[in-house]
């Protein structure tokens, strides 16, 4: 709980997306601020995505020290930014900008998130595993390219839309001069064929892939595999039901939010806090 009060001096950062009503982040960071007595807020900012082209000019102006993205400005606000970390340049999108003197500078902490809560949930190995991610906008590409790092064998990328699966494999494919990933449209048949020795499954869909992600097959992935579903704010994600009856791991996507938070917290403030101790707090405001 903050104990004083707001004034001139006190730093503001924020989430920018939409929708955002739904997120944890503002409760989540508001407390390490108090917790660690920096006098800032956060504040969720829903933004209309015809808007995205002002967003990069609107955190100089109002001069938000730093904020989170989400959809869909992940990939949009890349051409307006100063700097931007190797990580966020393998994803070809960014969810933590910071603001140091107009200077805007642009990360990705999705993936080191992801490769963190996979570990700490006991979750399948990334070193030589083949990993199908559904859906191929940033944090997709995030996780992609974040399970390449840490050894991935082959990554197959699964969108409705298949040509833009394939422009995603070609730059992961050219940023790590490999071809260890390639592309399938997202589709009962397809996943069937794709997943039979696949290890783990993430998906990065959003609300309208809800019906095709239901229409997936579990069973034919091998028993030790994983299913992480990264949209953290469902009660009920889809595939859950169909993975628990065929016996596959399902894991939320809170993990991954407690642990890039704690990486961007780092970012914006210099105080490190872990994941395990976010996902505690963010388990108590659930």
């Amino acid at each position: 709980m903050r104990d004083a009060p707001i004034s001139g001096h006190t730093q503001v950062f924020g989430l920018i997306g939409h929708p955002v009503r739904h997120s944890l982040s503002p409760s989540m960071y508001n407390a390490l601020f108090a917790r660690f007595g920096i006098d800032a807020v956060y504040l969720a900012f829903d933004v209309h995505p015809d808007h995205a082209i002002r967003v990069n000019e609107s955190i100089r102006i109002l001069g938000l020290v730093g904020v989170n993205l989400t959809v869909p400005f992940k990939e949009r606000v890349l051409d307006g930014l100063d700097h931007m970390t190797i990580a966020a340049k393998e994803a070809g999108a960014v969810n933590v900008v910071t603001n140091v003197d107009g200077q805007l500078t642009g990360y990705n902490t999705d993936g080191e998130g992801f490769i963190r809560s996979l570990k700490e949930e006991k979750g399948p190995q990334p070193d030589g595993i083949h990993a199908i991610i559904l859906g191929a906008g940033g944090a997709g590409r995030a996780v992609a390219s974040a399970l390449l790092d840490h050894g991935a064998q082959r990554i197959t990328i699964m969108n409705r839309t298949l040509l833009r699966a394939q422009e995603a494999a070609k730059a992961l494919n050219s940023s790590i001069g490999d071809t260890r990933v390639d592309a399938a449209e997202l589709t009962a048949q397809s996943f069937s064929v794709v997943a039979k020795d696949a290890g783990l499954v993430v998906n990065c869909t959003s609300g309208p892939a809800h019906e095709t992600i239901n229409s997936l097959d579990p069973e034919v992935l091998s028993k030790d595999a994983s299913w992480v579903d990264i949209n953290y704010w469902m009660e009920h994600p889809p595939a859950v039901e169909s993975c628990r009856s065929a016996g596959i791991r399902f894991h939320t996507g809170l993990g991954m939010l407690a642990h890039q938070g704690a990486l961007a917290f780092e970012l914006f403030t210099g105080y490190p806090v872990t994941g395990a101790e976010i996902r505690t707090f963010l388990l108590e405001k659930g």
